[in-house]
């Protein structure tokens, strides 16, 4: 190949480069519809080898004809965020990683190799380039370079090596994704050049030389001859060192356990991740979520770019105009209309100062989780969520909580497994057998929503047989007198008696009375419950019966008992003369018998008279998680505006008018307090640096406040300047807890609160609750003072949500241990090990209906049906059915066709009552609603 010919192939690898390089400019695809451009590329393809690829081109010419530049640019516009920004159904990765792995994971062994290469001839990426090293671009760039530059040999090697083992099928991936004949045929035209530069190498010509007359030289004379422009050069001189290995300690944010985590870096990319050693949340250790964090950060569903819906398709835009158009909208809607969410609290102090600038109600993950346990717990005790201590344990009872599942920390889990190991008695209430269950001394299939019976027939066994802890209720306790009249039926003639809970709860009187002593009669003891009562209608009286057995007991900060919070508050990030946005009034947009604010669950209902009128919505994705999806769906298109915030784009993107790339939790830090047994620090670190053109979220905000001329109360040059200053009243500096990971602030310690003359944490720590009283109160002093029955209780469902005739099962939303609510499921390797899900039935119930596994059936209530393979088991209540959550995203990897074997049903979107909650907090009913079943096929 002579040197002629060897500029010819390179100018087309130019060609190509170009054309995938981003969207399409209006000048380039002018210069495609120009008549010397049409003409010369007709006369180029009268020599292409193969009938098939002049017939490519002859649809590439006359598609390039139908519509006028600005037109089909507009058109492109579209078609290309949908291929390669993630907007569409079915995307195209046009990166080697992907292609030779075969797994929609990018940045792998193929980014350090060709970064090698690039050394080796002396020129690096520009980085004003958004895109990853091993693009498509860039490697025809690269053969155009060598080629350039007579590197004839390395061209061969890099051609031979590389090119042909990815270049191809990424073509045929883009022909059979494409929407428009314009990157179907662009992707076979480029298919087949690459085939010829493959037979060129294969098959040269004897003579060495290029005559003027052969493909080759008249593809390059029609883009010489026709003026065609490369884009600009995307090498700029000189070789970069590769960077150090880094082994950089950080913390997991996958779930809400955020156990310590070492990320291994390798020239700045993530290669690997372990647990941090001593870690008081995960005591070195990750789950298979956290094991799977490089697949997260890498998954090829990652969105890229703003996005700006137009005629009801996403294009890409920059972040300029983006931020501007958002400004611009939010600023005209009415004050106390726009509602803001945030699933995720990533340097929340940010993003919540800003909202609550601009006067908006704001949703968190409180109302869609556990609202109810909270009103009872943070009234009642001091917080949500008082973990027990299974180091020391000799009884747990755990009601409607999956520790071994869903567990908040991997220290936590372990400790519980050992204790059972060693003999201690785990007893457990739920309708299914979930893997703590399984592991258990007894399984108690308990009837959905009646766990308030089972405990206070437990606690009337204690009291009446005298077994309760009385220096501890004389002492630490209010209210017990009271709770005691109701138990006993003193207060309304309605003792609560074993065989009183039996006929409600479906729990044998022998068995609740046998706990109950056992329970008493154990030295370190415990008992927890969690969401399983939280997302039922009487959620908040059970949950307050099943915390009084600990407070009859005097569990509370007792070895094996449930210890009392408290994690050290941070500063403020506004210092020395830094001046905090002013907050706004936001209106309470719902009302419920013990809280007031915003329940997203009745999003349609607020929507519809006005309360809302735009959202803002971040890391959270409302049409999957919300409650009945077609009823959020609803709400949505009545908006007059909506944003997106997310990493991926979620069915909520769908809905929204524009889409802004949140970086990866990898990809941006933050400081947190928590607590486990120990109070601590913990340091999240931006491992790598945001990819794409993503941009961590206070970053967001930050151009969002400029834009809205507010960027004077968000001054930081950078986020650590803020940790900084939250950190500047601590003995503790933030370069010390970067290079430690955590730094334990205080040590555990049992019966704290007999050291603060309370329950509720000292001056300087903080729990999300308060007890008024600074003791265990058995009657709720919150509940009293709004005329709410304060005392823990078993209430009779309304009936239009109980079973009947026509619905006669109950069915029960559940979390699995691969997956953290809707947010991993464009992780491959997450969905190798869970990629769907089932409906779980009795096998009692399947054989009345004739059901066997694997059958196809339709599950409906009176609000919705959907059709879900069946599962059939023992390990279910009669009566009650199941499906794992978090599943029918419509984009990512299970909505992408090229991946069949994954995908699941969003069962309780499909069958919830719209506009309904729990009464007390405003949680949603996910694991309450009455359906019926029936085969479909089998």
């Amino acid at each position: 190949m002579d040197r002629q010919q060897q500029k010819n192939l390179a100018h087309i690898y130019r060609f190509y480069a170009t054309l995938f390089r981003d969207e399409l400019s209006l000048e380039h695809v002018q210069f495609l519809a120009s008549p010397l451009f049409l003409k010369y590329c007709k006369w180029t393809y009268e020599l292409a080898a193969d009938p098939a690829h002049r017939e490519a081109a002859g649809r590439f010419l006359a598609y390039l004809q139908l519509l006028t530049p600005q037109a089909l640019q507009e058109l492109l516009r579209y078609e290309y965020a949908d291929l390669f920004l993630n907007a569409g159904p079915n995307p195209v990765f046009p990166y080697e990683s992907v292609h030779v792995s075969k797994t929609p994971v990018v940045q792998q062994q193929s980014v350090f190799a060709l970064r090698e290469l690039l050394r080796s001839i002396g020129v690096h990426v520009d980085p004003e380039f958004k895109d990853l090293d091993d693009h498509v671009a860039v490697e025809l760039e690269v053969c155009a370079h060598l080629l350039d530059e007579g590197k004839l040999e390395q061209y061969t090697s890099f051609f031979a090596g590389t090119i042909v083992n990815w270049l191809p099928e990424f073509c045929n991936q883009l022909a059979s994704c494409s929407q428009t004949p314009f990157y179907r045929e662009l992707a076979s035209l480029c298919g087949a050049f690459i085939e010829y530069c493959k037979t060129l190498i294969e098959q040269p010509p004897v003579s060495g030389e290029d005559p003027p007359d052969t493909f080759c030289s008249r593809y390059a004379q029609s883009l010489k001859i026709a003026e065609f422009k490369p884009a600009p050069a995307l090498f700029l001189p000189g070789a970069q060192k590769p960077e150090p290995e880094r082994e950089i300690p950080s913390h997991c944010y996958t779930c809400g356990a955020l156990c310590g985590m070492t990320a291994k870096v390798q020239d700045g990319v993530m290669v690997k991740v372990g647990g941090l050693k001593g870690d008081p949340k995960g005591d070195g250790r990750l789950c298979p979520k956290g094991g799977a964090a490089t697949k997260h950060v890498y998954s090829a569903y990652r969105l890229k770019s703003p996005l700006i819906r137009e005629n009801g398709r996403f294009r890409k835009a920059g972040w300029d105009e983006a931020l501007g158009y958002v400004a611009d909208r939010l600023a005209a809607i009415p004050a106390g209309k726009l509602a803001y969410f945030r699933g995720n609290d990533y340097a929340n102090f940010v993003h919540e100062a800003f909202f609550e600038h601009l006067g908006c109600p704001k949703g968190t993950h409180r109302t869609m989780c556990d609202n109810a346990n909270r009103m009872a717990n943070e009234h009642n005790l001091s917080d949500k969520r008082p973990w027990i201590n299974y180091d020391e344990a000799e009884y747990i009872i755990l009601f409607g909580n999956n520790e071994l599942a869903t567990s908040y920390g991997q220290r936590k889990t372990a400790a519980l497994k050992k204790a059972v190991e060693r003999g201690a008695r785990l007893v457990v209430f739920d309708p299914r057998k979930t893997e703590t269950a399984a592991k258990a001394s007894k399984w108690l299939p308990i009837k959905p929503s009646t766990d308030g019976a089972a405990a206070l027939a437990m606690a009337h066994v204690i009291i009446t047989e005298d077994l309760y802890d009385k220096e501890f209720v004389e002492n630490w306790t209010t209210g017990f007198d009271q709770f005691k009249k109701r138990v006993t039926g003193e207060e309304d003639g309605i003792a609560r008696t074993p065989e009183w809970a039996e006929k409600i709860c479906g729990i044998a009187a022998s068995d609740l009375r046998t706990i109950a002593r056992e329970f008493a009669a154990a030295k370190a003891k415990g008992v927890l419950s969690w969401t399983g009562l939280a997302q039922v209608p009487n959620g908040h009286w059970a949950t307050s019966a099943i915390q009084a057995l600990n407070g009859l007991c005097g569990t509370f900060d007792a070895p094996g008992g449930p210890s009392l919070p408290f994690k050290r508050k941070l500063g403020s990030a506004w210092r020395d003369g830094q001046k905090k946005p002013e907050k706004k009034a936001a209106p309470k947009l719902d009302k419920f018998l013990l809280w007031s604010g915003w329940s997203p669950a009745k999003f349609e209902e607020q929507v519809a008279d006005g309360r809302i009128q735009a959202l803002v919505s971040y890391w959270a994705d409302p049409v999957l998680t919300w409650g009945n999806s077609a009823s959020v769906a609803r709400g949505l298109e009545k908006l007059d505006f909506c944003v997106t915030i997310d990493a991926f784009m979620c069915n909520t993107a769908l809905f929204s008018d524009v889409v802004l790339p949140d970086s990866t939790w990898l990809e941006q830090a933050q400081v947190k307090p928590d607590w486990l047994y120990e109070a601590f620090l913990s340091y999240f670190a931006e491992v790598v640096p945001p990819m794409y053109d993503s941009r961590p979220m206070y970053r967001i905000i930050q151009g969002l406040a400029d834009k809205m001329g507010v960027s004077d109360a968000f001054p930081w040059g950078s986020i650590e300047e803020a940790f900084a200053n939250q950190l500047r009243d601590l003995p503790w500096s933030l370069e010390e807890l970067k290079k430690n990971g955590y730094i334990i602030t205080d040590p555990a310690e049992y019966y704290k609160y007999k050291r603060w003359g309370s329950i509720n944490p000292p001056t300087g720590y903080g729990s999300s609750g308060s007890s008024r009283t600074g003791k265990y109160n058995f009657v709720n002093p919150v509940s009293l003072e709004m005329g709410v029955d304060p005392l823990p209780n078993h209430k009779e469902i309304d009936s239009q949500l109980d079973p009947d005739e026509t619905y006669p099962f109950i069915f029960g939303n559940y979390r699995v241990f691969q997956h953290e609510h809707c947010s991993t499921f464009n992780n491959y390797q997450l969905m190798k090990l869970r990629g769907s899900n089932v409906l779980v039935m009795n096998s009692e119930d399947a054989k009345q209906l004739n059901i066997v596994s694997g059958d196809t059936v339709r599950i409906s209530s009176p609000w919705g049906s959907t059709l879900i393979k069946a599962e059939v088991t023992d390990d279910i209540r009669q009566g009650v059915l199941g499906a794992a959550g978090g599943y029918g995203h419509v984009r990512g990897l299970e909505g992408d066709p090229k991946f069949p074997e994954f995908g699941g049903i969003n069962v309780p979107g499909e069958l919830m009552p719209p506009n309904v909650t729990e009464p007390t907090g405003g949680t949603p009913l996910l694991k309450y609603v009455k359906t019926r079943l029936e085969k479909i096929a089998s």
